[in-house]
């Protein structure tokens, strides 16, 4: 026993627990309930109208449940899945049974209505019902009708309103003799359904009158439709006529046709409609057709298009006297196959679209100019087109061929300082098209009065140009554009329009986030007489790229970056702002917003020796991109420290090393004695000079005519020399360059010859007082004199040798020989010390009025000079023997 009462309480369990935990039913599935004596539920009535209430009640049997005294209140309700709280009226117990019995509405069509008790947090199902609601068919109506030739009628009705029933529809046709007064012959029924609103009954005898009726039922209801009485004849829908057309015209064709089946006895039986259209087009057009008497049914078609295809069809409609009297009219037969036709061919209708673009010349005298033009639509061609001419007419001149071409362009170098006419025609197989005149005025384009205009997207992919209608009557006019670049000469695209326009939509060759530039032309006789132009974006967008950021200088607490300018193809869109944002290290993110003119930008308050990391971002009114992030270290020291520091270093080590060489250099008596010479040499007292009275800054004297027979004097100064006179002067300008190049000491050559063979004794010269024997031939003596210098050859009665003259002067006889005078004597050669060289060659300083060189004696001086010397002297004044001496006041 407790074994029984344990699988039964297992298997309520397991039932009960499937109830609560199965899927939510839906309509039309059902869920089968525990046991019919467990519970049981019923609908009243299950099929109802719409808004209608219907009457459920729910029967438990606690003890097939094993779950003690129930309640009305653990009745659970579910209308089609869902948990209503409907209405408790009333409740019944009885024979150890509850019975609840609850009212709703049928608000669905379809519904299905289930029962649950709920007990210990479960629910189990006890029933489940459905029910149908809708409406009884109403507002029925027979709509037409139609006879055919085969010999049946078919009507056509309209349901009337949705009955969400299953409905029958039944069509009763009775033939009836006269206009519907007795029934002759049952004609037959249809049935149907809502779906197919149509039915067919077949007929003996059309030429008799029906008297039709239509009845509708379903569970709810009936209704029938009002009788109709129409004759057979009078709704008669004849068959599509069988068509052919033929074209012998280039802008009309003919077409014909005729009954199936013999259906008409005469084509004026029936009267017809024809349409037709454009192959390419849609829309069609339609032209009615009465036939004529004992005629075939035929009709030409004008007004068309050449060389174009055309589709044709046509419809016929019955005409009866009957139908004035019956409750039906007539139908039109359906349309017949499409037949189609081409038109022939003609002299395309206007010329070609014309425009040009003149491109760069090499030349200043010469323009290349290419000739553009559109093909013809196929209704301005009005055939293939075979070539394209244009022509080139000077002013003055007949217009020539210049390009016979089936390409759509032609490129010609035409005088630039000339004006030129182009004509434009296209040719077919039938004539030639009318010409379209351009002109290009001479040079530079001449000033047109400017067009205003306006310019709008019209969408992603387009641009809307406006513009205000010139002052004059334009021919028409000319649309230009394309991509805005800095990269010149890129192609654009061009079309014409018509006169009578202000506005066209541009979508050929538009891209979203490209600029473009707009130009309009409005064109009189060929000629452009305004322009106007703008630019535009379709859609902005984000740039397709951000700039590149560059530091130009760095400081321990600034940094200055830079960036370039985004190219316009990538820009995008206008520009309208940068934002530079940066992170020092350690410390937070800052962001700075610029204008979209700046190019660079100063970052301060930074920290010396740290990582600042900077990026940029660029931003359109279509969005923003990010570039990317540059790392910068701030310097330790400012620029100006360093290089003060570098600065002092250098000076500082620069005067070490001076130092140091001065010091090595005055410690060598050699360049010590060079330094006192070059920088503060010794300069004798003029006071005590022989010269303190006079001396000239240059002196030079040709003693050529001494007196053979010298003076008391001179012997006195020079005992041993004969003087015949000065052979020379030797200059001393190298010598004096020398000096002031180097700072040295200058050499002075002394030379004396006598008359003698050899000299008797040596010419010794008194330098500082040093004192050199020359050999057999001549003396020199070197040594640094101040104010002048002395430079003295004697030389033998013989000619005097080439090699003796370290110089090559020319002599007072002949100025351009070199070398010594032949003449034997002695020359003298005084410089002063100013370090200026003389002026070319020795020059003669003096002449008596005949022509010969002066004499000694005009020259008081200079005879002082030679014999009163500032050498050595005897206590009673004279030279020793032999010695020559410059003098040095």
């Amino acid at each position: 026993m407790w074994l029984n009462l344990m699988l039964s309480w297992i298997f309520s369990l397991g039932i009960s627990r499937s109830g609560a935990n199965s899927p939510r039913p839906g309509p039309g599935s059902r869920v089968p309930t525990l046991q019919p004596s467990c519970g049981m539920l019923s609908l009243h009535p299950t099929v109802a109208c719409l808004g209608t209430p219907l009457r459920a009640s729910c029967t438990l049997n606690p003890s097939c449940l094993q779950i003690g005294q129930a309640h009305p209140g653990d009745i659970v309700w579910r209308l089609n899945g869902e948990t209503r709280q409907l209405p408790l009226n009333q409740s019944i117990v009885g024979n150890g049974t509850v019975t609840v019995v609850t009212v709703l509405r049928a608000e669905r069509p379809h519904g299905e209505l289930s029962c649950y008790l709920s007990h210990r947090s479960n629910l189990r199902l006890l029933g489940m019902a459905e029910y149908q609601a809708g409406v009884p068919p109403t507002n029925l109506q027979v709509k037409h009708c139609v006879s055919f030739w085969g010999g049946n009628i078919t009507c056509y009705w309209d349901p009337g309103p949705e009955t969400y029933l299953p409905t029958t529809y039944t069509l009763h046709v009775t033939e009836e003799a006269g206009r519907c007064l007795w029934k002759f012959r049952d004609a037959g029924t249809c049935v149907s359904s809502r779906e197919s609103r149509s039915c067919t009954i077949p007929v003996e005898n059309l030429f008799a009158s029906f008297q039709v009726r239509l009845t509708a039922v379903n569970l709810l209801g009936q209704a029938s439709a009002t009788d109709k009485c129409l004759h057979g004849m009078s709704v008669v829908k004849l068959s599509p006529p069988e068509v052919s057309a033929t074209a012998d015209r280039s802008d009309c064709f003919h077409m014909a046709w005729r009954q199936p089946n013999e259906e008409l006895l005469h084509v004026t039986d029936a009267r017809y409609e024809i349409r037709y259209h454009e192959v390419d087009g849609a829309s069609w057009t339609q032209v009615n057709v009465t036939a004529a008497e004992d005629v075939p049914a035929s009709k030409d078609i004008c007004g068309v298009s050449p060389f174009t295809n055309y589709s044709i069809q046509v419809r016929a409609l019955y005409q009866s006297d009957a139908s004035r009297w019956s409750d039906g009219d007539p139908s039109w037969s359906t349309w017949s196959h499409e037949r189609f036709v081409k038109t022939l061919p003609a002299a395309p209708s206007r010329g070609p679209a014309l425009w040009r673009r003149i491109a760069t010349s090499n030349s200043d005298e010469r323009n290349e100019i290419i000739l553009m033009w559109k093909p013809l639509q196929p209704k301005e061609a009005n055939g293939r087109i075979l070539t394209y001419t244009l022509r080139w007419q000077r002013i003055g001149q007949p217009a020539v061929v210049a390009c016979l071409t089936l390409s759509l362009q032609c490129a010609l170098e035409l005088p630039a300082s000339e004006e030129h006419t182009f004509f434009l025609t296209a040719s077919n197989s039938v004539g030639q098209s009318p010409a379209t005149k351009l002109s290009i005025p001479a040079g530079q384009a001449p000033a047109v009065p400017r067009l205003p205009v306006l310019v709008s997207p019209a969408s992603d992919c387009s641009l809307l140009l406006r513009w205000d209608p010139p002052g004059f009557a334009a021919v028409a006019y000319v649309v230009e554009w394309g991509r805005a670049s800095e990269n010149r000469g890129q192609s654009s695209s061009w079309r014409y329009e018509p006169a009578n326009i202000s506005r066209v939509v541009l979508a050929e060759a538009i891209e979203p986030g490209y600029l473009y530039s707009l130009t309009i032309f409005a064109l009189s006789d060929g000629a452009v007489r305004a322009a106007g132009s703008t630019s535009a974006y379709s859609k902005q967008m984000a740039p397709f790229r951000a700039p590149t950021l560059h530091p130009t200088r760095v400081w321990p607490s600034q940094v200055e970056v830079q960036w370039e300018e985004v190219p316009l193809e990538e820009q995008g869109g206008f520009i309208r702002n940068y934002t530079i944002s940066y992170e020092e290290q350690g410390k937070d993110a800052q962001a700075v917003v610029v204008n979209g003119s700046v190019r660079r930008y100063l970052i301060v308050g930074l920290a010396p020796d740290s990582v600042v990391r900077v990026g940029i971002s660029v931003s359109t009114d279509g969005g923003s991109t990010q570039g990317s992030v540059l790392s910068i270290r701030t310097s330790s020291f400012d620029n100006g420290k360093v290089e003060l520091l570098l600065s002092s270093l250098c000076m500082g080590l620069v005067v070490l090393l001076i130092t140091a060489a001065l010091a090595c250099v005055l410690k060598h008596p050699l360049y010590v004695c060079l330094i006192q010479g070059c920088l503060w040499p010794h300069v004798p007292d003029p006071a005590k000079s022989h010269l303190a009275s006079w001396l000239p800054p240059k002196l030079w004297l040709d003693l050529g005519n001494f007196p053979v027979e010298p003076s008391k004097k001179q012997r006195a100064g020079y005992p041993d020399f004969l003087f015949h006179g000065v052979s020379g002067v030797i200059c001393g300008q190298q010598e004096e360059m020398i000096m002031c190049k180097s700072f040295l000491e200058s050499t002075w050559p002394a030379e004396a010859s006598s008359a003698g063979e050899k000299y008797s004794q040596p010419l010794q010269t008194i330098l500082r007082g040093d004192v050199t024997t020359p050999d057999q031939t001549q003396a020199r003596r070197q040594s640094k004199v101040e104010y002048s210098t002395v430079i003295v050859w004697a030389y033998p009665s013989g000619a005097p040798p080439r090699s003796s003259a370290p110089w090559s002067q020319p002599t007072p006889q002949s100025p351009e020989s070199s070398g010594p005078s032949r003449e034997p004597g002695l020359r003298i050669c005084s410089q002063s010390p100013s370090c200026e060289p003389l002026d070319g060659s020795c020059w003669q300083c003096g002449q008596q009025p005949d022509g010969g060189p002066a004499s000694l004696g005009a020259f008081p001086l200079l005879r002082t000079l030679v014999v009163e010397g500032s050498g050595d002297l005897q206590p009673n004044g004279d030279h020793p023997a032999g010695a020559l001496s410059p003098v040095t006041p």
